[in-house]
């Protein structure tokens, strides 16, 4: 019995597994091309849709982390301890190269990178203490405490976001654009990215 088992887990991905990234990049890729320009931006907005959608997905990414942490926490079963590895650390992947993205929308709108702008500073404090923390946690054996760490990214990066202060930096720029197909731009590249997370997050679990 064990010997099947074993042999189960050593079975190889479908080809078809490996065509889902590709076709999800091809979209995304298709949608930042064919997405509309802004009045004002222009032709800049479309790092602004990869910049938003990456951060996005890294934040829906850190909110299944805070589901998993709680988990965790309250349970101590390993069972989620097996899923939160993997998520957190797509989610923090996708996260840090969305904030990497607000640079260049910063350098191809501003024309310049402004490392010391409110929410430019704050996305880079909340990168930092979100990486110490899952590292923290990586090396605890107190499940419960890896679950309290993992939990509180999410709020920590929210805080950190929404208490700086707005100065270049406009206030959700595609979401409260009155333009619906920008609207809908933003979340079909933000749920094709959400969808490659996912993708790498069952990669893992399988390859682990």
């Amino acid at each position: 019995m064990q010997v099947k088992s074993n042999q189960q887990r050593e079975r190889p991905l479908p080809n078809w597994f490996w065509g889902i990234p590709l076709a999800l990049l091809i979209g995304v890729t298709l949608l930042i091309a064919l997405g509309p320009e802004e009045r004002t931006l222009g032709g800049g907005i479309r790092s602004v849709y990869l910049h938003v959608g990456l951060i996005w997905a890294g934040l829906v990414g850190f909110g299944g982390t805070a589901v998993l942490g709680l988990g965790l926490l309250i349970t101590q079963k390993p069972a989620w301890l097996r899923w939160l590895s993997p998520v957190s650390w797509v989610a923090l992947g996708f996260y840090a190269a969305g904030v990497f993205m607000s640079m260049v929308a910063s350098a191809d709108n501003w024309g310049a990178v402004f490392l010391q702008e409110p929410r430019m500073a704050a996305s880079l404090n909340g990168l930092a203490v979100a990486t110490i923390l899952l590292i923290l946690g990586s090396w605890q054996p107190w499940l419960r405490v890896r679950g309290a760490l993992s939990a509180s990214v999410i709020f920590i990066l929210l805080w950190f976001n929404f208490s700086a202060e707005l100065v270049l930096h406009p206030q959700n720029p595609i979401t409260n654009s009155e333009a619906t197909p920008i609207r809908l731009t933003f979340f079909f590249v933000t749920a094709l990215f959400v969808a490659l997370a996912a993708w790498m997050v069952m990669l893992l679990r399988k390859t682990a």
